[in-house]
């Protein structure tokens, strides 16, 4: 019975618990190499600006993409070589790689008289190399000229933009946000000002941060609390005459729960309750995240405090709730000389 209760994760014969088989050091290696890997896109055929935007939709940061522009027939701007080659597997977050691709282009050479354009007996011509580096110079500013529009749009300007970007709508960025949830907020940043201090600005605000959708609920706080009562717990029960109420009388609880207030609930100060500041209900909303705390870091927590102390109105105070962690399953499956000992409290029987 002590090898069912081992199993490899799938469920155990005779109906018992099933249980998970622990992750080797090996498999989550792998698993965590297969998660920050991807597959290398084809780019060769595109245009050198739609290209940038595969391998950015792709994950590939774009400041290891390596440009060079070679003479080609194809069409100007056009990728016609790449390395790696479509779909081999790299590792995101390796330093070390580098992505090139090789724009078709013309060397201004061929605007020179022919003296110029001779080469020597190896095949090389050292002006037209020499142009070749004005050439991209040249070609990085044009790009630069070309696509300024997409400096102004905050799904496609540069990572160091977008503080700058920001800045153009008020908007407070923390530096250490993912470039994603930073690209969002500044995209609803006007929308979100015509929503702030309402129930909905808080749940789009928060949806864009955390990922997921956040519950509010208005008017309500987890802690009820109690009201100190002047009536006794104990009162005095007395008859039609004035005389004490015989407790033998089959009708006697009834009649002294009648007499205590109905609403009075006991409690201890420093055992089962805590004092706390008067709070109002009608200024004061719970927001609940379908996330478990456990799995939040600490910082993002901090981070979803103050973007609700900056959202909420000044007047109002606010309350945070995780979901709660799931109920285990415990494994009832016995284990000799572990969960259990013969002749202790486990019998044997044929």
């Amino acid at each position: 019975m002590a090898d069912e209760a081992k199993g490899t994760g799938g469920p155990a014969e005779g109906g018992g618990v099933a249980t998970r088989r622990r992750e080797s050091a090996l498999e989550k290696l792998k698993r965590q190499l297969a998660e920050r890997a991807a597959d290398m896109p084809p780019l060769e055929g595109y245009d050198l600006r739609k290209a940038m935007k595969i391998l950015r939709s792709a994950g590939f940061p774009l400041d290891r993409v390596r440009v060079r522009y070679i003479d080609s027939e194809e069409k100007r701007g056009t990728v016609v070589r790449q390395y790696p080659d479509a779909g081999e597997r790299i590792d995101l977050q390796n330093e070390l790689y580098q992505i090139e691709l090789c724009v078709a282009d013309s060397n201004c050479i061929e605007y020179l008289p022919s003296i110029y354009q001779r080469s020597d007996l190896t095949g090389r011509n050292f002006l037209r190399d020499f142009l070749w580096i004005f050439q991209h110079i040249f070609n990085q500013t044009r790009e630069k000229l070309d696509n300024i529009h997409t400096y102004f749009d905050p799904l496609e300007t540069p990572p160091d933009f977008l503080p700058w970007l920001g800045s153009w709508v008020a908007m407070v960025l923390e530096e250490d946000w993912p470039e994603l949830k930073k690209r969002n907020l500044i995209r609803k940043a006007v929308e979100l000002y015509h929503l702030r201090g309402t129930v909905r600005g808080i749940r789009v605000y928060l949806k864009i941060f955390t990922g997921v959708e956040p519950i509010i609920h208005e008017n309500q706080w987890p802690f009820e609390g109690i009201q100190v009562s002047p009536y006794s717990m104990d009162p005095e029960v007395l008859d039609e005459k004035g005389n004490p109420m015989d407790p033998t009388r089959p009708d006697f609880d009834e009649i002294k729960k009648a007499a205590a207030h109905p609403e009075w609930k006991g409690a201890t100060i420093g055992e089962d309750m805590m004092e706390l500041p008067y709070v109002d209900k009608a200024f004061v909303f719970t927001v609940e995240l379908p996330m478990q705390q456990d799995q939040i870091e600490l910082d993002t927590i901090k981070k979803i405090h103050r973007i609700l102390d900056r959202e909420k109105p000044a007047h109002t105070d606010y309350f945070v709730i995780f979901q709660p962690e799931p109920e285990r399953e415990e494994d009832f499956a016995i284990e000799v000389g572990i969960r259990s000992t013969i002749g202790v409290d486990t019998w044997a029987s044929g």
